[in-house]
């Protein structure tokens, strides 16, 4: 059975909240807000996902490696990209379809030893 008043006793605030508190909370939300879109503009302006248009040099190639954590690019120049091309790695799956053409087309060699 309810009790009377028993709804307004337990919505009624114990007190008002200062003036001063709710400045304090404004001043807080803004600063979050601020580092966040700060950190969103520092994200922006400083990746780079291989699109920034840089050409590689000649003999150099740009592999993408995908893992369980997402993935990376590499740049390989020189005898480090010519035993990569002639490596395991880049003669099997998943790799094969990306790394291998990319060997070709910088002139490398590709197939294992």
């Amino acid at each position: 059975m309810p009790m009377e008043g028993h709804w307004e006793r337990l919505n009624t605030p114990v007190r008002e909240t200062t003036s001063r508190e709710k400045l304090l909370v404004r001043v807080l939300l803004a600063v979050v807000a601020a580092a966040a879109l700060a950190t969103v503009v520092g994200a922006i302006a400083t990746s780079d996902n291989g699109t920034s248009g840089s050409p590689l040099a000649p003999g150099c190639i740009r592999v993408e490696v995908p893992s369980t954590m997402g993935g990376s690019a590499s740049d390989l120049c020189g005898n480090t990209a010519r035993e990569f091309c002639t490596s395991r790695a880049a003669n099997t799956e998943p790799l094969e379809h990306t790394a291998l053409p990319k060997c070709r087309a910088a002139g490398l060699p590709t197939g294992l030893h």
